[in-house]
């Protein structure tokens, strides 16, 4: 039972660490990731703004 417990926690918890998809320079996008994540791994998203730009 116990074993059951500790298989389906590593599922989830896999199935969240899957890779998201990639968003290309000069696109939209959100610092926490929401959108996407982007090629260079840099957001520039301004405190004032809801989005902000892949650089």
């Amino acid at each position: 039972m116990r074993f059951i417990l500790i298989a389906a926690l590593a599922l989830v918890g896999a199935a969240f660490a899957a890779p998201q998809d990639k968003i290309p320079s000069g696109q939209p996008c959100n610092k926490d990731g929401s959108m996407g994540v982007c090629e260079s791994g840099l957001c520039v998203q301004l405190p004032d703004q809801t989005q902000g730009v892949c650089q």
